[in-house]
């Protein structure tokens, strides 16, 4: 039998560890915050990459199949083994509840925000996404299109291979914009301390896609744009950067996602 002090003792064991389970949380877990939204990632198994338009484009814009007469944004995906050439059973994307969905393909299922993917159980009981599981064809990318603007943000991409299913960290849909907000579709600057006239382009949701400029002045897109020999990581600058004595003027990354400069003279930049 229990004597009283043994009970006591117990009783104040398990209050201390509810106590402890019940703490404050002042860090975070292990592999957060993340970077930002990446256009490839891979498992074990896959390596899934996110199909860029012109200059870097993504999502790209396209005329709407189901919502005809309105431009939707096409989230375009490889999915490719690893380890050989197996094609997966199923591909399942989150994406935000508030994304009009268009369309998905080839084949697809969807399932409402809460209710999860019923093949893999992807995103039970979350209400701010919604699961859209493509059934992969060879060779063919997954598509996922949204209608109106949509932009990209960190997401998750899940694959299964009969029992094994493998997620990673992508971009995909996304940020909805406002329809009432004007955007810009098209912009002259004069840039390279005035000597060079910048034509640059942009998508429906505002993002920069391409520069170009006019002779004499030419223009360029180098894998990376160097800065007192280092590399100019990332240039938000809706104004780009001017540098090497006026003469040079750069934009991106990460709009453009491949850097574009505008020089008064070869070589550029």
């Amino acid at each position: 039998m229990l004597t009283r002090t043994k009970l006591l003792l117990i009783g104040l064991f398990f209050a201390t560890g509810v106590l402890f389970t019940t703490a404050e949380v002042n860090a975070n877990p292990t592999g957060v915050p993340v970077p930002p939204a990446p256009t490839s990632c891979t498992t074990t198994n896959w390596l899934i990459s996110a199909v860029l338009g012109p200059g870097g484009e993504f999502p790209q814009t396209e005329p709407c199949v189901n919502n005809v007469g309105k431009t939707c944004h096409l989230y375009k995906y490889n999915v490719a083994s690893r380890v050989g050439t197996a094609t997966p059973d199923h591909i399942a994307f989150a994406v935000s509840a508030d994304q009009d969905l268009d369309r998905a393909g080839p084949s697809a299922f969807v399932a409402v925000p809460g209710a999860g993917d019923s093949t893999t159980g992807f995103l039970a009981n979350a209400q701010h996404e919604y699961p859209v599981r493509v059934n992969p064809t060879p060779n063919v990318p997954a598509e996922i299109s949204i209608v109106g603007l949509s932009s990209s943000r960190i997401s998750t991409v899940l694959v299964k291979k009969g029992k094994t299913l493998e997620s990673c960290l992508i971009a995909g849909p996304g940020v909805s914009g406002d329809t009432f907000q004007p955007v810009f579709q098209e912009q002259l600057a004069v840039v390279a301390g005035g000597k060079c006239n910048a034509h640059l382009i942009f998508d429906s949701t505002g993002n920069l896609v391409s520069v170009t400029t006019d002779p004499p002045c030419v223009s360029a897109n180098p894998d990376v744009v160097i800065v007192n020999g280092k590399p100019l990581q990332n240039n938000t600058s809706p104004s780009g950067i001017t540098f090497g004595d006026n003469t040079t003027t750069c934009y991106g990354p990460p709009k453009p996602r491949t850097p574009a400069c505008i020089c008064t003279a070869e070589p550029c930049p």
